[in-house]
């Protein structure tokens, strides 16, 4: 939402500028997308936009502090949350009304000392280890942005206001700026160029150690993993020889032995009997609510069954539909256990789960190469149980792999597409006349295009994921969403104003000259900092409007009102994981710490704003994330790998920008001591994934920890229950009821 709301200050700020200062073409991607070029009113704007974000964070971590003490349940932890209740509600009269409120002023801002004290490894129990690197990754970014940015505004930025050569008339902020520097002073050019190389090495050792920890954490949490997850693999492109239970087990029982083997599940395609056991749920939550409903109120609560139909009384709708629905899965059942007895790989997908006796076999079994086709028996680690996609899992492999080629090219339109698609709501928007308004909506109506295709895009790149790709468990949808909203925010925000008016041209420009991007890089970029600089700014309010949590809290007070506190409190989260889930959040932050690199030669003060904007991250979701959202499904550290390698393309964008402006801006020879940089961080780039293997927890974990870690206890009735298909499982309780 943020986004948005830079959009529309950046169209403000392009009518308040001469038309004669924006350098870029029309209809091109920076155009459209609000981006425009440093100007005299910059200043001015900047101000503007830091007073009133600065006001909206306040206003937001002030409402937040009194709706965590209000609804304790939505926004605070559980240690403190029958403090807060009784406290705010005053049931303990035998405190005075002094003491009380002070307990309640000294809880008031204790969040702020949660989030900021919580080490990594309470962080990692309570929330798990992603939720925990997202708070470290804003702690990172700031690091860095803290080392390169304060430097250069203490040594470089005084050189360049008293060396430099603005022209008269400049803003303000271009005072600050490389772009002041001509060539009065040419030996500046050979300082910009080490410094270059300081930002490489710096920023390169600030990840060494940073990639250490993580490592120390990921061993840590793999050792610590529970079981069953910790003994189960996934077997794909099982061949179909071996698509049975018994099969797969004998299978794995000659490979290691049968004790090893503690239980094998096959994957069913049990379609039918899945909606069938879907609907019996849903309908016994609608018979709930319904009963619910009329305790509380004594009114009967009506349903409509289809959008034209008539209404008619929830809980005899139920009852009607719910009768004689138990023999119908069960006699479906029989069915399809008859048809397994002539046939035991009738009805059976590509994969399975195993449960082994020992961690150790599990460790062994994901590192073998089992068949000599490499297409086949697969294994890899489980995921969460309960955050399996079992459709997914029932589709066969010839069907996966044409849907993930659709999707695959549905993505791609969205980016070929954008600039097409903006354009044709833009002129739609414009054939609207307001009259005496005209001129301002003119100037808002081109970004109307851009306000619908940004807030949808990740809900729709989601919908993408989940209905072509094949995706073990849903939060591989959260990492596919880093990747290709990442790609996306590169080209449109950071990189937009090279796009000019077609990406695809632009692309094919430097796949014939590859050459031609630091020079491409140089003549843009520089003149849009100032526009960056607000961005950033914008940021802040983003962070501080999560924390509010509006969207749960509304859920909350709906469901409250029927259902019991504790109901109403699971049926309103999470929060919408398509925008504020693992993966959109992880690029926002990216984004920025991108930003702040990329700009730190020739604004540094980009890098500062970029500075506060992740360490006011580093606070709200040190404590939101850790202390108030619901525990999500956890990678492991998936997400915070993906980061790192950001940071270096980060670099390396930087390098190459650098270079491209030391060629165009000096006659010197300066690009030439930059230049090798480039290669610096591509060794970087392959020392870090080579020295820092991540992927696997080392035998000698497995051998010495985590043998000692794993009872008996942790088997006792587990026997694999846990990666048995929902619909299956429900299958026991259907026959309890009769």
């Amino acid at each position: 939402m943020l986004r948005l709301l830079l959009i529309v200050l950046a169209c403000a700020e392009t009518l308040a500028q001469d038309n004669a200062t924006n350098k870029t073409d029309a209809d091109s991607a920076a155009t459209l997308t609000g981006v425009t070029a440093n100007g005299p009113g910059d200043l001015k704007a900047f101000i503007a936009a830091l007073i009133l974000n600065s006001i909206i964070v306040l206003g937001c971590l002030i409402g937040f502090t009194f709706l965590r003490l209000t609804f304790p349940m939505v926004y605070s932890h559980e240690k403190a949350r029958s403090k807060e209740s009784l406290s705010v509600a005053g049931e303990d009269s035998s405190d005075s009304s002094t003491s009380r409120c002070r307990e309640i002023r000294s809880r008031m801002a204790d969040w702020l000392s949660y989030s900021i004290s919580t080490s990594t490894e309470t962080a990692m129990e309570r929330a798990g280890l992603d939720a925990a690197l997202l708070r470290d990754f804003c702690t990172l970014g700031a690091t860095i942005c803290a080392v390169i940015g304060i430097p250069m505004c203490i040594v470089i930025v005084p050189i360049n206001s008293v060396l430099g050569g603005a022209d008269e008339g400049d803003d303000h902020l271009s005072l600050a700026e490389m772009a002041t520097i001509r060539e009065n002073h040419p030996w500046l050019f050979y300082v910009h160029a080490v410094v270059v190389w300081l930002v490489c090495i710096i920023v390169h050792f600030v990840l060494t150690r940073a990639q250490a920890r993580f490592l120390r954490l990921r061993v840590k949490w793999l050792t610590r993993m529970p079981a069953p997850r910790c003994t189960t693999v996934l077997v794909e492109n099982i061949p179909c020889a071996w698509r049975s239970d018994a099969r797969l087990r004998e299978f794995f029982g000659k490979i290691f032995s049968p004790e090893d083997v503690l239980s094998c599940h096959m994957v069913k395609r049990e379609e039918e009997i899945a909606k069938l056991v879907s609907k019996r749920e849903t309908l016994q939550q609608m018979k709930r609510k319904a009963e619910l409903t009329y305790e509380k109120t004594q009114q009967v609560e009506m349903f409509r069954p289809s959008f034209c139909g008539k209404k008619v009384e929830t809980l005899e709708y139920c009852n009607s539909n719910l009768e004689g629905l138990d023999e119908e899965i069960r006699d479906l059942w029989q069915k399809h256990q008859e048809e397994h007895e002539r046939d035991p790989t009738a009805r059976t997908s590509h994969c399975g789960f195993v449960t082994f006796q020992h961690r150790r076999v599990a460790e062994m079994a994901q590192n073998l190469q089992i068949s000599a086709d490499l297409k086949e028996w697969n294994v890899s680690a489980a995921p969460v149980s309960r955050d399996i996609r079992w459709n997914d899992l029932r589709k066969s492999r010839n069907l996966s792999k044409g849907s993930e080629i659709i999707g695959f090219l549905a993505v791609l339109g969205l980016y070929v597409g954008f600039m097409p698609i903006v354009i044709f709501i833009t002129n739609i928007a414009k054939l609207v006349h307001l009259g005496p308004l005209q001129p301002i909506w003119q100037g808002f109506a081109p970004t109307l295009g851009l306000l619908l295709f940004l807030s949808l895009l990740p809900t729709v790149l989601m919908i993408i994921f989940r209905t072509f790709f094949s995706l073990k468990a849903d939060a591989y949808s959260q990492h596919k969403l880093q990747f290709w909203y990442f790609l996306f925010q590169l080209i449109f925000v950071v990189l937009v104003t090279t796009v000019g008016k077609s990406i695809v041209d632009r692309a094919k420009d430097i796949w014939n000259d590859p050459s031609s991007a630091p020079q491409l890089m140089a003549e843009s970029l520089p003149n849009a900092s100032h526009f960056y600089m607000t961005y950033l700014v914008l940021q802040w309010a983003r962070h501080a409007m999560e924390m509010l949590r509006y969207v749960p809290l509304s859920k909350f007070l709906l469901f409250k009102t029927i259902f019991s506190a504790e109901e109403a409190k699971e049926m309103s989260e999470p929060e919408d994981q398509d925008c504020y889930g693992f993966g959109a959040r992880n690029v926002n932050l990216a984004v920025n710490v991108v930003l702040g690199i990329v700009f730190c030669s020739i604004s540094p003060l980009v890098t500062i704003m970029a500075m506060f904007d992740l360490a006011l991250a580093r606070i709200t979701y040190g404590y939101l994330v850790i202390y108030t959202e619901t525990k999500k499904p956890d990678l492991g550290g998936v997400f915070w790998a993906t980061q790192i390698g950001y940071i270096q393309l980060a670099l390396a964008l930087y390098c190459i920008f650098m270079v491209g402006v030391l060629q165009a801006k000096s006659a010197s020879h300066a690009w030439v001591v930059a230049a090798p940089s480039l290669l610096f961080v591509l060794w970087s780039f392959v020392h870090i994934r080579r020295a820092y293997r991540w992927e696997k927890l080392p035998f000698q974990e497995v051998a010495f920890q985590c043998e000692e870690v794993l009872d008996e206890k942790d088997f006792e009735d587990v026997a694999g229950d846990c990666y048995i298909q929902p619909e299956l499982a429900a299958l026991e309780s259907v026959t309890l009821t009769a």
